[in-house]
């Protein structure tokens, strides 16, 4: 019995190791995954990578702004930038920046931020001032928050050495020897209040952080789950037509039902075109269920423009399309459809952002995702749902993923072989 068991699974071996392609591919898909994600996630294990990037442009005509920058940089969560490219930041360039997806965060320190919080604590015309946050809205706010709480410390911090002098005279001032004792204690009771609150209560706070975007996006609200991970996972679901049409052409090639084609009067590219179009208008109506239930379902918001909506979402049905196209020519058996399609779906989607946010990756990272049809699919939905964006400015992305399209495609018609 035992040589029959160790017969039949010897037999099984031999015949997957016959397909060598398929055995490679078994391997190389989880160990590409794996290297890809592990340098992704990396960011959030170690040191400076994993620190938050943030731009910031100090207008204060004090110290006070710059002695804040420097103890939020010296905390290693994370890095402070007052400098691009050599030259001092300006509210405008570092908006230009998070617009074009370089950085997600800037500080805007007010040129009356020392003056505030210098005044004297118990001054009749309570003067304000606010700080300004500029975001990218498709940041989460696991990364907003926990700045916002640590700029409010420090700021309450400076505030209390800034005011605390100013205080002790005025008490030393009030507090005469023939003071009634209960005077004394109501006027150290204001002392107390005036410098431990105030600075950001919610009535009329001293030093307010007000959260903004760059300006030219349209953004009425700041993005829920949804609009965060919708396009990703949709875009990654998109793709995996990759399997449905390789997969169908590998079986007609069995069939012979190509070589009988080959009779008709037709190119390839027309055959090849005919082949693939019903699977792209399955993406198309795979991209309208998507998008479409989520917001109906769950009133995700799918931006200002229908027209830039429809115009990437074509594109991205193209891109996939055309990467099934390729797979086909590739692949020569089911194991290594099978395998070539999870493992590009996988890594191209790790790379692309639809796993992962991409800022968070380190610098290299985030540029080779750039060869990816995933990123620029990803980065157009979020234009259009996320900040706000029209038709013009998703245009350039859509142009991309035709790139990709007709690359796919071009490679495809020259590698496929129909027998």
């Amino acid at each position: 019995m035992l040589n029959q068991i160790a017969a039949l699974a010897w037999k099984d071996l031999k015949i997957f190791f016959k397909d060598p392609g398929a055995v490679v591919l078994l391997f190389l898909q989880p160990f590409m995954f794996i290297v890809v994600m592990s340098y992704a996630l990396g960011s959030l294990f170690r040191g400076e990578e994993g620190q938050i990037q943030l731009l910031a442009v100090n207008q204060d005509q004090g110290r006070h702004a710059e002695a804040v920058l420097r103890e939020l940089d010296g905390l290693e969560a994370f890095r402070v930038e007052t400098r691009w490219e050599g030259k001092p930041l300006t509210r405008a360039s570092a908006e230009a920046l998070i617009a074009e997806g370089k950085r997600q965060l800037a500080l805007v320190f007010p040129p009356d931020f020392s003056a505030v919080l210098e005044q004297a604590p118990f001054s009749e015309q309570r003067r304000t001032t606010t700080v300004l946050l500029v975001v990218d809205p498709t940041l989460s706010r696991q990364v907003i928050d926990p700045l916002v709480g640590t700029l409010r410390g420090l700021v309450e911090r400076r505030a209390y050495a800034a005011m605390m002098p100013r205080g002790l005279d005025f008490l030393f001032d009030q507090l005469a020897p023939q003071t009634p004792q209960s005077q004394r204690e109501t006027l150290k009771a204001q002392a107390q209040a005036s410098l431990s609150s105030g600075l950001f209560d919610t009535t009329t706070p001293l030093v307010a952080v007000e959260q903004t975007v760059p300006t030219g996006m349209q953004v009425e609200q700041y993005p829920d789950t949804f609009q965060q991970n919708v396009p990703g996972y949709t875009i990654y679901g998109v793709f995996w037509i990759v399997s449905l049409l390789a997969g169908s052409v590998l079986q007609e090639k069995r069939e012979g039902t190509f070589r009988r084609l080959m009779v008709a009067p037709m190119n390839r590219a027309v055959m090849l075109a005919g082949k693939l179009l019903p699977y792209y208008l399955i993406n198309l109506l795979q991209l309208a269920v998507m998008l479409g239930a989520s917001s109906v379902l769950f009133g995700m918001s799918l931006g200002r423009s229908p027209l830039g909506l429809a115009a990437v979402s074509l594109a991205v049905a193209a891109a996939a399309t055309g990467l099934g196209v390729l797979v086909s020519a590739l692949a020569r058996t089911e194991a290594q459809v099978g395998g070539l399609t999870v493992l590009l779906l996988l890594t191209l989607a790790a790379l692309g952002g639809c796993f992962v946010p991409r800022f968070i990756m380190p610098e290299w990272l985030r540029l080779l995702g750039l060869i990816t049809p995933h990123a620029w699919a990803l980065d157009a939905y979020q234009d259009l749902l996320v900040r706000g964006y029209g038709f013009m400015t998703v245009l350039p992305k859509v142009g991309m993923l035709l790139v990709f399209a007709a690359l796919f495609f071009g490679m495809g018609v020259w590698r496929f072989r129909f027998e």
